[in-house]
């Protein structure tokens, strides 16, 4: 089963990685990219390459805590094993990636209405 959750972690953080190539060709040069720093909705507007860099190096990071959490690097303080933690963190790096490819879809809007 880790085997498989790595897999599938390293393709999401690609589709991440490939989302924010994707908004780098595609957003205008003057484009702002919201950043969501938590629950609700996009707290800050950052310029397209830190935006970009940020959602794709805030994957990365969640990507590393479910290799470092696998691995035993990260121990928990009970006993009981399981690989519920380990399902839960490619769920939140699919949903990070989800609302990179919504931020990217909000740059686009608010940079054509501007253009107009």
């Amino acid at each position: 089963m880790t085997a498989v959750s790595f897999v599938i972690g390293a393709l999401i953080l690609a589709a991440m990685i490939g989302i924010a190539a994707y908004g780098w060709a595609t957003l205008p040069a003057d484009a702002r990219v919201p950043i969501h720093y938590g629950i609700g909705s996009y707290n800050n507007f950052a310029s397209k390459t830190v935006g970009l860099i940020m959602w794709s190096a805030g994957g990365a990071l969640i990507y590393g805590i479910f290799v470092a959490a696998s691995e035993h690097a990260i121990r928990p303080h009970h006993g009981g094993g399981g690989s519920g933690p380990l399902i839960i963190m490619l769920v939140v790096l699919a949903l990070v990636c989800a609302f990179e490819w919504g931020a990217i879809s909000v740059a686009r809007r608010s940079s054509t209405v501007r253009s107009e």
